[in-house]
Formats: C-alpha cells, structure tokens, sequence
C-alpha cells in the first residue's frame, strides 16, 4: 500500500468467525447423520442449523469478493497467485453450499437414511475444502491484510459481511461468535459492538444461544 498506515487492524476478529465455521462443519454433518426417518421436527432445528451456517458463510465471502480480494489485489503485486486462489476456492465452496442448499428442503420433509448420508457427505466435503481455505486465508491472507489495510478499512469488511443480514439475525450471529470466543475475545468483540448489541446479548442473546445450542446437541 503506497499510503502510510498509522495503525493495523486487529484482524484476529475473522480468527473467531472461522473458528464459528470450523465448528460447525465438525458438528453438522454428525447432526445429520443422526436424523431419524420420520422425525421431521428434528430434521427442521438441524437444518436451520445448517440454513444458518451457510447464510453466514455466504456474507462472509461476498464481503471478501466485494472489498478484500480487489484491494490486496491492487497493493499487493507479489501475491496476486494466492489471491486468485482464495477467488478460485470462494467459487468451489458456492458449487457445494448450492449442491447442499438445493437438498435442505426434501431433507426437512423427509430424513430418510440415504438422503441424511448424501447431505452428510456434502457437508463433509465442504467442510474438508473450507477448512483448508480458512487455514490459507489465516496464513497467508491475513498478514497481508493486517499490513495493507487501514483500521477503517478492516471495519468497513465487517460492516459489509453484517450489511448481508437480514437484521433479525444479527444477534444471532453475534451470539454465535461470542459462544466461541475466549473471555479475552469476547471483551473485544463486546468492546466494539453498539451499546444496543451489548445489552441484548447480556439480556436475552447468550441465553437464547445456550438454549438452541442445548436443544440441537441434545446437551
């Protein structure tokens, strides 16, 4: 970047947000191994569960498309293979949340074995590559960004990955970070949230989460 910048991001923030990822790719697939046929109320709370895995992903990726990938692109010359790489991954990982998606509705209705074992392996398999892109983009992509982005612009990726919420599932994303963060990240994540996400996590949000995470895995 050309431009001096007085301070770096603290991009250990999409550390957290993979780790959200990477533990729902270990648990869903298992979750949907375990439907029963027949049990349609059961295959409903895992596939939101799955819903909302792939919506997050899905916001968070575009976010990259839209804003991270063409100004690394532009202030990075020297990296312009690893970053077409993490493109060429982000079109790989739609082809299996779109094969995964397409299934979601006849799995809702019906959770017969073969279908629970085909949606499973998807799962898996997106998994496996996703797990492997995060390992990269944490390697390789965010030293970069850390180097070449501004605070401002490291805040305006995440205000973007937000903006692709519908508003109602805001705190649950936030509540879904906040589960897997330590005490120390989620001093940081609560020192930059809005007053109004604060409150309604300590409220209601952290309790709501409990709840649905004890009725999907059945702690």
């Amino acid at each position: 970047m050309s431009e001096a910048v007085n301070s770096k991001p603290d991009v250990h923030d999409m550390v957290v947000v993979h780790r959200s990822f990477r533990q729902s790719c270990a648990e869903l697939p298992r979750l949907v191994r375990g439907l029963r046929p027949g049990d349609t109320a059961r295959a409903a709370l895992v596939v939101d569960a799955v819903r909302f895995m792939l919506m997050g992903l899905e916001a968070h990726h575009v976010s990259e498309d839209e804003f991270l990938w063409p100004r690394l692109a532009a202030r990075t010359a020297g990296h312009a293979e690893a970053i077409a790489r993490m493109e060429e991954q982000h079109h790989r990982l739609e082809e299996l949340v779109t094969q995964v998606t397409g299934a979601l509705g006849e799995l809702t209705a019906d959770p017969r074995p073969s279908l629970c074992v085909k949606v499973a392996d998807q799962l898996t398999e997106l998994g496996s590559v996703l797990n492997a892109h995060m390992d990269e983009e944490e390697k390789i992509i965010l030293p970069l960004a850390a180097e070449h982005l501004s605070v401002a612009e490291w805040e305006e990726l995440g205000e973007i990955s937000l903006a692709k919420l519908e508003r109602k599932h805001l705190l649950r994303a936030f509540s879904a970070l906040m589960a897997v963060a330590t005490p120390e990240e989620q001093r940081t994540f609560l020192s930059k949230a809005p007053l109004p996400a604060r409150i309604l996590w300590r409220l209601s949000g952290r309790r709501s989460h409990a709840r649905w995470e004890a009725r999907l895995y059945g702690t």
